[in-house]
């Protein structure tokens, strides 16, 4: 599935990592929902139509990626990096031709701690290799 794809893109980009304030066995990434104990800030990513939906040539799979930080202005950063990474770029996969991700929207909210939480809603393309 091209989402272990992704996760693996972004957790190993140093510049990502940094934004994240990410630690060795704590990603600040995680799928579906964070737990109680995430330390912010952290990002929690899913899917719309787990792994993909089919046109007539290539597949594609809707990801929304939940960005929630204490401070709007690390919110704004993180947001900055995850699109200079993603938006309109190929990502690295062994499985896939993951083509391109494409910046849909996303919405901004304060979440039920009065944190700053960022959706931002991403299309790929992609194919089987």
């Amino acid at each position: 599935m091209i989402l272990e794809d992704i996760y693996a893109f972004l957790t190993t980009n140093a510049t990502f990592s940094a934004a994240m304030q990410a630690l060795k066995d704590d990603t600040k990434m995680y799928p579906n929902y964070a737990r109680m104990s995430s330390k912010v800030p952290y990002i929690v990513y899913r899917s719309t139509n787990p792994g993909g939906t089919t046109d007539e040539v290539l597949g594609y799979e809707a990801v929304t990626f939940t960005i929630t930080a204490d401070d709007f202005a690390q919110m704004l950063n993180i947001t900055r990096v995850l699109t200079d990474l993603l938006d309109l770029k190929q990502v690295p996969s062994s499985a896939y031709n993951i083509y391109y991700a494409k910046k849909t929207g996303g919405s901004d909210y304060a979440d039920e701690l009065g944190r700053h939480a960022r959706a931002v809603n991403f299309i790929f393309k992609f194919n089987k290799k």
